[in-house]
């Protein structure tokens, strides 16, 4: 093999070998956007039907294993 060639197989495996060494940085996440802690009515306004669901969701249970005891106890 002739030196002219050698020397352009040889720049261009360093031109890749450099080319592959560039990594590209990696783009911050988006910021999420920063919420008053004193601002708390739609948070509340959200959150009172879950809690109220939840107590109903209580008191029917407890309803329910009554029963079941009740009818235990009857030998059902």
């Amino acid at each position: 093999m002739n030196r002219p060639i050698r020397v352009a197989l040889l720049g261009l495996a360093a031109t890749a070998a450099l080319a592959g060494c560039n990594e590209d940085p990696k783009p911050d996440p988006p910021k999420q956007p920063d919420i008053p802690v004193g601002h708390t009515e739609l948070r509340d306004a959200i959150q009172r039907p879950i809690d109220r669901a939840k107590g109903v969701e209580k008191t029917i249970q407890d309803a329910k294993d009554a029963q079941d005891k009740q009818l235990e106890d009857q030998g059902g």
